[in-house]
């Protein structure tokens, strides 16, 4: 059976794939595809960003507790962290400045990569185990927000 846990870390691994394909146009100033891929990134994780805050922390947090110093506010702070990045990497898209979106990407990675870890090994799973039967509810929600 699907659960948030394997539908969000699939979601981790195509985003990652935009990310990839961008990187490699930015490497061969190749701009359409830049843009595409780039655009497909940043639009799809900014969209994964919006399930998390707006349907699967707030229900961790109503059935735990867990507020003010639980794991979902350290995600939060990470998401924040990323807002500049994204959109210093929009805007070398946006301009042709390859070297600054590959920047972006480095500095998005650097903040990116352990808070997957922390959502994957930790977040997830107990989102799926404290909503329980419900955690159906909230992954059929994610996934109506899909692209």
């Amino acid at each position: 059976m699907e659960s948030i846990t394997s539908y969000m870390q699939e979601d981790h691994v195509l985003i990652d794939g935009f990310a990839g394909r961008a990187l490699q146009a930015a490497a061969a100033r190749d701009w359409n595809a830049l843009e595409r891929e780039a655009g497909e990134f940043l639009r799809r994780l900014r969209r994964h960003i919006e399930m998390e805050e707006e349907v699967l922390f707030p229900a961790f947090e109503r059935r735990t507790g867990m507020v003010e110093a639980g794991p979902s506010r350290q995600m939060r702070i990470e998401h924040q962290l990323m807002q500049p990045v994204l959109a210093g990497m929009q805007k070398a898209v946006e301009t042709k400045d390859a070297a600054g979106f590959r920047h972006g990407v480095k500095a998005l990675f650097d903040i990116l990569q352990p808070h997957n870890v922390k959502e994957e090994q930790m977040m997830y799973p107990m989102l799926d185990d404290s909503e329980g039967d419900d955690a159906r509810v909230l992954l059929v929600t994610v996934k109506a927000m899909a692209v």
